[in-house]
């Protein structure tokens, strides 16, 4: 499928080509009967000529009165210009006389008789190359939009830079100067308050001889060593 999808087109091209390269346009000079025979003007053909556009393959066909006198030649320029027999190119004798324009480029056609050229039975023909006819566009494919062109005005020049002012960095701020304030001293731990020790109580006399000297004597000796004992804890 895809190989006759390629083809296809192809051929159809070819094709088109080909039969516009073999259709032929057939012409009777001067545009009406007997206008080769017997021409209105010394330049009528020609002017008809100009009129016309002619392509490689088209055929133009000279209408003669009497074939078996008149004939169509063609010639040179230089013998074109001087109505010059003697040495045609070609010749045609036929009752409808048709010559195929087979190149691009011009041709000059004059009839054989000396008179008869130089009333005005002569012919100039421009041939252009023949171009073929565009194929059709496929009728699936649909035809791209035309592009609107927009004109192209000048590029705008860069609106000039506004140099930055330079800002002085801020400067930090001083702080204040606080009075340095002396460090308190450590407190002095207050002394502790000293007990004044107690005195010692007075020694009882001596015990008296007698039931209660020995009594004395014991209650003096534990008191004694009671204070002894409470000044060593103080």
């Amino acid at each position: 499928m895809a190989f006759l999808k390629i083809v296809t087109p192809v051929l159809i091209t070819l094709l088109i080509v080909l039969f516009s390269f073999s259709e032929a346009r057939e012409f009777e000079v001067g545009g009406h009967e007997n206008s080769w025979s017997f021409p209105t003007s010394s330049d009528s053909l020609n002017g008809w000529a100009q009129k016309e556009r002619f392509e490689v393959g088209d055929i133009l066909i000279f209408v003669e009165s009497d074939p078996l006198i008149d004939s169509v030649l063609e010639v040179t320029k230089d013998d074109y210009d001087k109505c010059y027999v003697s040495n045609p190119i070609k010749e045609h004798r036929d009752v409808n006389t048709k010559v195929e324009l087979d190149r691009s480029g011009p041709f000059y056609f004059v009839s054989n008789t000396v008179v008869s050229c130089e009333k005005g039975q002569k012919l100039t023909v421009v041939v252009l190359h023949k171009h073929p006819k565009p194929p059709p566009p496929p009728g699936h494919a649909a035809s791209p939009a035309p592009l609107s062109s927009q004109p192209k005005g000048p590029a705008a020049s860069p609106a000039p830079l506004t140099p930055t002012p330079k800002v002085p960095a801020p400067s930090p701020a001083t702080l204040p100067t606080q009075p340095k304030v002396p460090a308190p001293s450590p407190a002095r731990p207050a002394p502790p308050p000293k007990n004044p020790a107690p005195s010692p109580a007075p020694l009882s006399p001596p015990p008296t001889a007698g039931a209660f000297g020995l009594r004395g004597g014991f209650v003096g000796i534990v008191v004694g060593i009671m204070s002894l004992v409470g000044i060593v804890f103080i």
